[in-house]
């Protein structure tokens, strides 16, 4: 089978698996119409109670630290904004979607607690390097390696060797799942947030998360700020310390992501470890 056949009938597969993230793309039609007001955003995500609850829950968790509770997600769209409210839905919509997908060979509490944590990584390191709405690097830095999960339901003995060499960093792993597997995690994310209609945006920041000197300019930075969160989160459980992840990092992409190595990275403290537990236990519902 040719390697566009194997992608195609594993991106049907996997759409199959998963539940469709129908209100997010409800949302994002609201918010592109000229018409549009804070009413009508907060309607589209009262239609589903859950995503309602969840989204409420990400608001008032210690990730954003807001000093009064919000209790109504019309209050939290004013107090949020579009963009934070746009990331939030997507995050919960997103997550949910994989509820029902398990596998006995991967942990998938901890599969989520590291994706938060690369999130938290891409949105702390986007802001070090002064880059505007670095906010939004959260969601992608979260969402960055769904197509995991499903190579692990898809190919799970094949994704469990590949995973095996995890401890040689993100990049070993990747190449594995291409000579097990044919495609990679990160070339699957791509192929499955196109299908979901998110923005070109996002699917470029994945296409090209490896190779960031490869995409365009305008979009070259966010790329090499979420290529160095991924290596960075995926590493942390590796053989190798933080100082060898960092110089394992091609000079081109430091300078690309306006973040020197030299500079230094964020310490995950208690402080930051506190907002990226407050999110994870939100995004899985496990409170």
């Amino acid at each position: 089978m040719s390697a566009s056949l194997q992608l195609d009938e594993l991106l049907n597969d996997s759409l199959e698996l998963l539940s469709s993230p129908d209100v997010y793309l409800r949302l994002r039609e609201v918010m592109q119409s000229e018409n549009a007001g804070m009413n009508d955003v907060a309607e589209v995500i009262l239609l589903d109670p859950a995503l309602a609850a969840r989204v409420l829950r990400i608001a008032n968790s210690a990730f954003y630290g807001f000093p009064a509770e919000i209790d109504k997600v019309s209050r939290a769209v004013n107090i949020l904004g579009m963009q934070r409210i746009h990331d939030l839905v997507l995050a919960a919509s997103v997550s949910r979607a994989f509820d029902g997908l398990s596998n006995e060979l991967l942990d998938i509490n901890t599969f989520w607690y590291r994706s938060v944590q690369c999130g938290f990584l891409a949105k702390t390191i986007a802001e070090g390097a002064g880059m505007r709405d670095a906010e939004s690097m959260f969601v992608r830095g979260l969402l960055h390696d769904i197509g995991h999960l499903v190579l692990f339901s898809k190919y799970p003995a094949e994704s469990r060797a590949a995973l095996s060499h995890a401890d040689k960093g993100l990049q070993a792993r990747l190449t594995q799942e291409q000579q097990q597997i044919g495609i990679d995690a990160i070339q699957l994310t791509a192929e499955l947030v196109k299908a979901w209609q998110l923005p070109p945006t996002f699917v470029d920041s994945y296409r090209y998360l490896m190779e960031p000197e490869s995409v365009t300019e305008e979009l070259a930075r966010e790329v090499a700020i979420l290529h160095i969160a991924a290596q960075i989160s995926s590493g942390i459980d590796s053989d190798l310390l933080l100082e060898e992840i960092v110089g394992s990092i091609r000079a081109p992409v430091w300078q690309i992501a306006g973040l020197p190595p030299e500079v230094g990275l964020p310490a995950l403290d208690a402080t930051a470890m506190e907002m990226v537990d407050a999110m994870y236990l939100v995004l899985t519902d496990s409170i």
